[in-house]
């Protein structure tokens, strides 16, 4: 028996040996079969491509150099590899969207203007207005600067949103930025500070009033406008971020659904914290990549902040945003949408479905918002 019950534990380790070995390869083969997969789904395409997706680290030029060497150190990163997959399945879902919207017709378009002239098509912008406009009339203005969680989109992304608040009376630019891990988010501070500076310099040549402005983003896009608005009044944290001067002021500042806690933002904060670099904590701007580290160094103008109940990206951090501002002086308004047209609406719900019934009641009330601005 003895001799039995020892050939039956010889048996059983072999049994247990050649199992763990099957799991071992099955584990290594889904592994490498996960790496080629998103290997191919993010092979990148010529930004002469109709069919580039603009995914950082998927756009390519023979003429243009996309990747500058702050992204150096990211672009291997397991969950920036990752995050680029699912951006690029996000383009499809969001070009379906589009696919079934009508924009205005009446809206005049100035497209792909650059701001800075290097050929890169993440520094263009776009200008639009009522057709109707007059010649010497000064609407007031609204800058737009998309979201896409700082790896994807852009202004096309926005496009249909600016048209419709363009149809509402406004002059609208809308800008493009790089994208990580082409460059980090310091980078997209920098272009978001130069599509500023350029926009303050040829404001005269459009239809609008200099003295009302509002900046707005959604999602990553209400973190880099809340950053602007700040880093406008601020030299020193200009210096920390190496950002030129904006030279605009900013009468109201619009945040659909902001991402601005990055350093300190919980679970999420794994994926934010590497889009500031591999050295992220060695950088002037270390200390400043949580809305509340840079508040203080500004007065912002009146604030309106907009999540909703279905939002589950950003609606705590929306309203961790609203406490931060209240608490250092700001005027701001916060409205958290439930059940709007009869159930809960999503991530940035108005900028992506910006003609439904929902959509339009944001827009309503962020139109509202900046109107009662402009009449104080």
């Amino acid at each position: 028996m003895p001799e039995v019950q020892e050939q039956v534990k010889v048996k059983s380790k072999k049994k247990g040996k050649k199992a763990g070995i099957i799991v071992l390869c099955c584990l290594v083969a889904l592994a490498v079969i996960s790496a080629l997969f998103i290997h191919i789904t993010t092979l990148p395409k010529y930004d002469t491509d109709e069919n580039m997706i603009p995914v950082g680290g998927m756009v390519i030029s023979d003429s243009v150099e996309y990747k500058d060497a702050s992204g150096d150190g990211i672009r291997n990163n397991a969950v920036i590899r990752i995050m680029q997959m699912v951006w690029r399945f996000c383009a499809g879902g969001d070009a379906s969207k589009h696919a079934v919207q009508t924009p205005p017709d009446d809206v005049f378009k100035v497209k792909d203007i650059a701001y800075v002239d290097d050929g890169n098509i993440f520094h263009q912008l776009d200008v639009y207005y009522p057709e109707s406009t007059a010649a010497d009339a000064q609407l007031p203005v609204i800058i737009d600067i998309h979201g896409g969680g700082w790896m994807y989109g852009d202004k096309d992304l926005n496009e249909y949103y600016c048209l419709e608040l363009a149809h509402r009376g406004y002059t609208v630019f809308n800008i493009s930025y790089r994208l990580v891990p082409d460059v980090t988010v310091n980078e997209q501070l920098q272009d978001c500070a130069l599509a500023l500076q350029w926009i303050s310099q040829h404001i005269a040549e459009y239809p609008c009033n200099p003295n009302n402005i509002m900046l707005t983003g959604d999602s990553a896009g209400g973190m880099l406008s809340a950053y602007s608005a700040v880093l406008l009044q601020s030299a020193e944290l200009r210096e920390a971020f190496d950002v030129v001067d904006g030279e605009l002021n900013i009468s109201a500042l619009v945040l659909t659904s902001p991402v601005a806690f990055m350093k300190d933002g919980g679970a999420f904060s794994v994926y934010t914290k590497p889009l500031w670099g591999k050295d992220y904590d060695n950088k002037a701007s270390a200390n400043y990549m949580d809305l509340d580290a840079i508040v203080p160094f500004a007065q912002l103008p009146p604030t309106y902040l907009i999540t909703s109940d279905g939002d589950s990206l950003a609606h705590e951090q929306t309203l961790r945003a609203y406490d931060v501002l209240t608490e250092n002086g700001v005027d701001a308004t916060l409205v958290d949408y439930e059940m709007l047209g009869g159930k809960k609406q999503p991530h940035v719900f108005s900028v992506l479905n910006p003609f439904d019934k929902a959509g339009s009641t944001a827009i309503d009330g962020l139109t509202e918002f900046y109107n009662g601005v402009i009449d104080e």
